[in-house]
């Protein structure tokens, strides 16, 4: 009778809720949970007719009980992954949704919480300051310090990263997580063999360990390559489910033990699982271009926040894979242009533009560029320029020239089927990079890339320098000299050997820009195209010009 009743309750409270009738259905989900608090479903029903509601603090509570009685179910997971999130409560939400992840792999929605938190540098710099309050109190707090570290990567506090990594890897050396964010980090500075040392140290302890096993893959001679496949194939065998890390270890292996047309069907099969997970959404990004673009009309004057402070912001943008890094390792090199990395911060400060059509005039480009210079990473003092060289600013060079009337966009081209090729063949784990793991989708953001351009160019050409990448690898001097002109700087021959440069390297062109400048990489795409097709059908030949795509 007892579950009758429940169960007819149940009913009307969803009932109401599929009516729209939100406050009718909560207060027939909460009279269950008083009658019968050993039901989850009426836990889940609050939570969600609270969400609804936008009332998320109170929605906590309700979905903690449901994944309490029902630890199995994801859905419960996952809304209070969101609920925790949508009430700013950053440092437990990023928390619980990774380890929640680790439960339900490859969950669309988690994922989607997951990337909504990397996605804004706010997030991050919230919990730089939890971990920093926290610390006060408990310095050597291991867990904190690493949680600060990886907070600081993101918003492009490199120096601030590495002290607290380091701090945190002499506390507790034996702490695998700890030990394999310091072989990232000696990786990115350049010592490949204490990398190594680690993540060999990491796979004695844990033969299976993900993480490990990509990043070896991406290091080991193809020599090695053969006992390392093993190890990887070993550690798929032992999951009960997909692992992408897994599957991009065994392409990158198979592409160094054989060749790479041998590891195109393994790179399918890990980006598809991939995509499948956190697909790309065409129309989206349609709609944010009709947007963005509609701030700045082509024939009326940019605004401007008339601010032109020193040191000179240069942005360095293109299609990810396009040079964007080689381009800042080359101004970096000169000895008074400090190298941001990719900086968050044009897209931190444009997201209510992009989304609401509010309007961006010469205030809004005052406030733009105050927040950006106060919130940006240090600079070496004397330093007559900085670069940011986030790839897809080029969605937000509006901004970022109104902004900055002394600003100088340096336009990195490439070769789409070579830009294309080197993103399918890596693991591009951020929300951002969506696209990358799908061909169609690699055309289509191809495609918008120019289109953006083709705008900005129309709106101000003369504050923007497109350099092809194949002509700049051919002749470093020549374009490395045409840059240094354009954006006011003296020119230093270091520019040509950004191999020596000892700056940290944050992106997947982390080993090409530690050897010298070459032109190997041009055309590579031609020899794996029959695994291409969707992608080389998707490109818009009228959109590409200086390249033969027909």
């Amino acid at each position: 009778m007892q579950n009758q009743t429940a169960k007819t309750l149940k009913g009307k409270a969803v009932a109401a809720l599929e009516a729209g009738k939100l406050q009718q259905a909560l207060k027939k989900a909460q009279l269950g949970v008083k009658k019968f608090p050993k039901e989850s479903d009426f836990h889940a029903i609050s939570g969600f007719v609270l969400t609804e509601l936008k009332q998320y603090k109170k929605s906590i509570p309700h979905f903690v009980e449901a994944s309490r009685m029902k630890p199995e179910d994801p859905q419960f997971v996952e809304n209070l992954a969101n609920a925790l999130m949508q009430t700013g409560q950053i440092p437990k939400a990023l928390e619980y949704t990774e380890q929640k992840l680790e439960q339900f792999p490859n969950n669309k929605e988690l994922t989607r919480v997951l990337d909504e938190i990397h996605l804004k540098g706010s997030n991050w710099r919230s919990i730089i300051e939890h971990a920093t309050r926290k610390l006060e109190a408990d310095p050597s707090n291991v867990d904190l310090l690493s949680k600060r570290s990886q907070a600081f990567s993101k918003i492009g506090f490199v120096d601030d990263h590495s002290r607290d990594l380091a701090r945190a890897y002499e506390l507790a050396p034996d702490n695998l997580k700890i030990a394999f964010q310091k072989s990232v980090n000696l990786h990115q500075s350049g010592d490949k063999k204490g990398s190594k040392e680690i993540l060999q140290r990491i796979l004695a302890e844990v033969p299976e360990h993900p993480a490990a096993l990509l990043q070896m893959s991406t290091m080991v001679s193809s020599e090695d390559a053969p006992e390392l496949l093993e190890a990887v194939e070993a550690a798929i065998l032992l999951k009960d489910h997909d692992n992408l890390e897994l599957e991009f270890a065994k392409a990158q292996l198979i592409s160094k033990i054989e060749d790479l047309a041998a590891a195109m069907p393994q790179f399918l099969r890990a980006n598809a699982i991939q995509h499948d997970s956190n697909p790309y959404d065409a129309a989206v990004e349609e709609e944010k271009l009709s947007r963005i673009t509609g701030l700045f009309p082509v024939g009326t004057e940019m605004p401007t926040s008339e601010l032109s402070e020193s040191p000179t912001p240069i942005f360095v943008l293109g299609q990810p894979r396009s040079g964007t890094t080689l381009m800042e390792m080359m101004l970096s090199s000169a000895p008074d242009i400090a190298g941001c990395g990719e900086l968050m911060l044009g897209a931190d400060l444009s997201r209510q533009f992009e989304k609401d059509e509010k309007r961006f005039k010469e205030a809004e480009a005052a406030k733009f560029a105050k927040q950006f210079r106060k919130l940006m990473p240090p600079i070496p003092e004397g330093s007559v320029a900085f670069v940011d060289k986030m790839p897809h600013n080029y969605q937000r060079v509006g901004f970022l020239l109104a902004a900055f009337p002394n600003a100088k966009v340096i336009n990195m081209l490439r070769d789409p089927r070579d830009v294309g090729l080197s993103k399918w063949i890596r693991r591009f784990p951020a929300g951002g990079m969506r696209y990358a793991s799908n061909l169609k989708s690699i055309a289509h953001s191809a495609n918008m890339y120019r289109r953006y351009m083709a705008h900005w160019d129309a709106v101000a050409g003369d504050r923007i320098l497109t350099v092809p990448y194949e002509k700049l690898v051919a002749d470093p001097k020549t374009y490395s000299q045409k840059v240094a002109t354009f954006c006011d700087i003296q020119w230093n021959e270091t520019m040509m050997h950004p191999e020596k440069n000892t700056k940290q390297v944050r992106t997947a062109s982390i080993d090409q820009v530690r050897n010298k400048i070459s032109t190997k990489s041009i055309g590579g795409w031609q020899s794996v195209s029959e695994h291409l097709q969707p992608m080389l059908d998707g490109f818009d030949p009228t959109l590409w010009p200086e390249y033969d795509l027909g």
